[in-house]
């Protein structure tokens, strides 16, 4: 039982481990939850040849601020007014907006497409200098943006109960460019597109965004005289830079809203110290790089460079002036700091201690002399110690033979006791030698 509890003990440990740093480096990496609401046009139609139910990467909705949203799409090709509020109105849709930093509304444009049927209008030949012809269109202009109207008031109303994000209301552009030719179809057809928006715009989308609390936002403005550049040709969808166009547009609203990221960074104290010094930059929403740099920099130093700064935190060694940058979902700044309160460390010397291979040094020892015994006679005064004399040991001398190998230490020894042998042999030869005359001569004489 006991072993169970350990090993699961341990594994606890371990995911703990494998999540925290996932969890840090989300909470560095926020995005901008951006909840799209439209038509084709906010699909990002006609740009990427995606599936008509996949929103463009392209799409405006991706490219506001620094271009790091997670959007959230309630929009589809063809979609009128009325159809988007009967989607946003869904549970689905809803909780889509519960989670929004920002709502996005840009729609309409199919209402009056619908209404007024522009094809059959440029096909049966009518012309805008008739007054009746103009008339017509003015009718169902009216009666549409009636319509538009009271749709654009119940969608308003939904986000509204479900978040208290921006809501950004576009309002509708004139997909239809000039011509130098007043007599041309691209003519007629510029000035219908201006005769409809102009007027929708005026009646519905700037008071609407009045009333409702809303943003609004000039698409109209941005696209005129520019179409031949924003819009796919022959189409009236814009190409990627009228997307970009449209995002430029929410993102300058948001900076006016929530102002561009303000850095502010501090240590905690003036007094000197030897030890780094910990600088602290306060929370920042929707914070995408934190990043820190020795000297004065700007934003454009931080594109490729920088030491990213995780936990807010982090710790330099040196006096000097420091750049801290941040990048948000919105926009980017850089601020300086000076740190002046460090002062070196003050080592203590080392003792060099001494070289093992060298043997030490000795002294000549000292050998007193034999001290005489003072006499027994009580009656003469104790002599003197004499002094003591340094007694040199000299060191035998090493035999050294010219030709051949050294002698060895011990070789004047051995040799003494070599010639002694030799010698007593001798000595025992030579009596050996007597006895045995003698044995003989004394054995003849007998």
């Amino acid at each position: 039982m006991i072993k169970k509890l350990v090993t699961l003990s341990l594994l606890l440990l371990l995911i703990g481990m494998s999540i925290t740093p996932a969890t840090s480096a989300n909470e560095l990496d926020e995005k901008l939850t951006i909840v799209s609401l439209g038509d084709s046009i906010t699909m990002g139609w006609g740009i990427d040849n995606q599936d008509p139910n996949t929103q463009s990467p392209s799409a405006f909705p991706f490219l506001i601020g620094n271009s790091h949203n997670e959007v959230l799409n309630v929009s589809y090709p063809g979609w009128t007014s009325g159809e988007l509020l009967s989607a946003v109105s869904l549970d689905i849709s809803k909780e889509k907006l519960q989670q929004a930093d920002v709502v996005t509304l840009n729609i309409g444009a199919n209402d009056l497409l619908q209404a007024i049927n522009l094809q059959e209008f440029i096909k049966s030949g009518k012309s805008l200098t008739d007054p009746a012809d103009v008339a017509e269109i003015q009718g169902k202009v009216a009666a549409t943006s009636a319509e538009i109207t009271k749709n654009l008031s119940s969608i308003i109303n939904v986000i509204k109960q479900e978040t208290d994000a921006p809501i950004l209301l576009y309002s509708l552009y004139n997909p239809f460019g000039p011509d130098t030719d007043p007599q041309s179809i691209s003519s007629q057809l510029y000035l219908v597109g201006n005769l409809i928006t102009e007027s929708v715009n005026t009646s519905v989308y700037n008071p609407m965004a009045s009333n409702t609390g809303s943003h609004y936002l000039d698409s109209y403005s941005a696209y005129d005289g520019k179409q031949a550049e924003y819009i796919i040709p022959e189409d009236i969808h814009p190409n990627k830079v009228g997307q970009q166009i449209l995002a430029d547009l929410a993102t300058a609203k948001l900076l006016d809203l929530f102002p561009p990221v303000n850095i502010v960074a501090s240590h905690p104290s003036e007094e000197q110290t030897s030890d780094p010094v910990k600088i602290t930059i306060e929370e920042i929403e929707h914070l995408i790089h934190l990043k820190w740099l020795p000297g004065e920099k700007s934003v454009d130093n931080f594109v490729e460079e920088g030491n990213l700064i995780t936990g807010n935190t982090f710790e330099v060694t040196e006096n000097g002036t420091y750049s801290i940058y941040a990048k948000t979902a919105l926009s980017e700044s850089v601020i300086t700091l000076e740190v002046k309160n460090i002062v070196p460390k003050v080592e203590e010397p080392v003792e060099e201690e001494p070289d093992e291979k060298e043997p030490p040094v000795t002294k000549p020892v000292e050998k007193p002399k034999d001290e005489v015994a003072p006499p027994k006679n009580e009656g003469t005064k104790p002599t003197q110690p004499k002094e003591t004399v340094k007694v040199k040991v000299e060191k035998p001398k090493q035999t050294v033979v010219k030709n051949g190998h050294a002698l060895p230490n011990t070789a004047t020894n051995m040799y003494s006791f070599l010639v002694a042998g030799m010698c007593l042999l001798g000595v025992g030869g030579g009596v050996f030698i007597t006895q045995r005359k003698r044995k003989i001569k004394s054995s003849k004489i007998e």
